[in-house]
């Protein structure tokens, strides 16, 4: 007499295993997710900076903030370009009429870019050294400063070459100082592009005597 019998094979997953491992399945794919990652870990830790680096980001961020504070008020702006009789409008309208001239487009954004830019990022130089992601912080601060440093040579190889800027009759940004600060300051801005954070420092082992017994 035949029966049907249903044969079924122990080696194979059942149907409430399966469901078993797909609810689980998502287990391992979040421990791979939170696990550490050496890239993004790389640039979000907080680097201890050394002396001289300390220096090098003090002094910039300084220079930097005082240029942008100088720029914003009409009674600076004049000795900061080197025309201590020019009149200008007051704050951001003032550096506006002297990128104007220069020939660059929409001056008042671009002024007020500047100002917010020089203030802001010179400040995140100084503070970067003491917070998380300080390879990151330091990257994002000296990037626009040192494009700004080398719009701001380009006035000044345009001033050696005999074409100074000039606004109601003065010659504007014709100071002997000016190059050498803009390229130390460029200078700055691609060291710490080049290395945002000091180099991680090798513990030394230090030998431990052993004593024979």
């Amino acid at each position: 007499m035949n029966s049907l019998v249903r044969q079924t094979n122990p080696l194979a997953p059942s149907s409430s295993s399966r469901a078993d491992e797909s609810r689980q399945g998502w287990r391992p794919r979040l421990v791979r997710t939170l696990a550490a990652h050496p890239k993004r870990d790389y640039w979000l830790e907080r680097v201890p900076e050394t002396p001289g680096r300390y220096q090098v980001r003090g002094v910039t961020g300084v220079i930097f903030i005082l240029f942008g504070l100088m720029k914003a008020f009409d009674f600076t702006l004049p000795i900061l370009v080197g025309a201590p009789g020019l009149q200008v409008h007051t704050g951001v309208e003032g550096f506006a009429q002297l990128i104007s001239s220069i020939g660059m487009p929409f001056p008042l954004f671009n002024a007020a870019m500047v100002i917010v830019m020089e203030v802001v990022l010179g400040l995140g130089l100084i503070l970067g050294a003491w917070t998380p992601a300080t390879r990151l912080i330091t990257r994002l601060c000296a990037l626009p400063l040192a494009g700004d440093m080398m719009m701001a040579l380009l006035v000044g190889i345009r001033q050696v070459q005999g074409n100074p800027v000039v606004i109601d009759g003065y010659a504007i940004m014709n100071q002997f100082w000016r190059l050498p600060l803009e390229l130390g300051l460029l200078a700055g801005m691609m060291y710490l592009l080049w290395r945002p954070a000091a180099r991680p420092v090798a513990p030394r082992l230090v030998p431990v005597p052993v004593s024979e017994s």
